[in-house]
């Protein structure tokens, strides 16, 4: 009879351990979109989602100013 109550926690705790396993995974996963769509501001550096930024020839820019001056600073490159 003991040895039955011992198998049935056994099996009740291992259920419950999957269960947990299971249902962790599902809410640590972090959005990646959010992370992917950052850029990084060719004149200052600051990071800045995409959907803000200012484009110029494939770089990046926080502002309509800064990519004025790095045109300006790169214009014999």
């Amino acid at each position: 009879m003991i040895v039955r109550l011992i198998i049935f926690i056994a099996l009740v705790s291992l259920l419950i351990l999957v269960y947990r396993k299971f249902t962790a995974n599902k809410q640590a996963t972090p959005p990646e979109a959010d992370a992917a769509s950052m850029r990084k501001c060719a004149q200052c550096g600051i990071h800045l989602p995409e959907s803000e930024a200012c484009t110029e020839n494939g770089k990046f820019f926080c502002s309509d100013a800064h990519r004025q001056a790095y045109l300006n600073n790169n214009k014999d490159d």
